[in-house]
């Protein structure tokens, strides 16, 4: 779901500028405008991680971590999947298919997972066992 608009002009709803000091408000107003075909791997951890427009944010975070399990933003590696991993079950319940495309990767996760397992243990790690 590569898109030229923005989360303001897909949701129809322009916040207004923050009146305060939060760098918080100032960054989810400024993603906000970003076109969504313009986020980056951080900008989907941030705003996910602010439970902001998930409907439009998930997907394209998904769509990220079926190409790399491991899409990171600022934070660790890994930490696009934490974040996601995350959220609520509601939000899971009301969209099958995203929750079907997370438990695929999770299932890449494991197999991955132990397919280094066996390698660093062939390769003598025993600490790996």
């Amino acid at each position: 779901m590569r898109s030229s608009k923005s989360l303001e002009e897909l949701e129809g709803e322009v916040w207004a500028a923050p009146t305060f000091e939060s760098n918080v408000a100032k960054k989810s107003y400024r993603l906000r405008k970003v076109p969504l075909s313009e986020l980056t791997a951080e900008d989907l951890r941030f705003l996910i991680g602010q439970l902001i427009s998930l409907e439009y944010t998930v997907p394209l975070a998904i769509d990220l971590l079926e190409r790399n399990i491991l899409a990171s933003g600022d934070m660790y590696i890994g930490d696009l999947l934490r974040i996601v991993a995350e959220i609520g079950d509601g939000f899971w319940r009301e969209n099958v298919e995203l929750n079907n495309r997370l438990v695929e990767i999770k299932i890449e996760a494991e197999v991955a997972h132990e397919t280094l397992r066996e390698i660093l243990v062939s390769l003598g790690r025993r600490e790996f066992q």
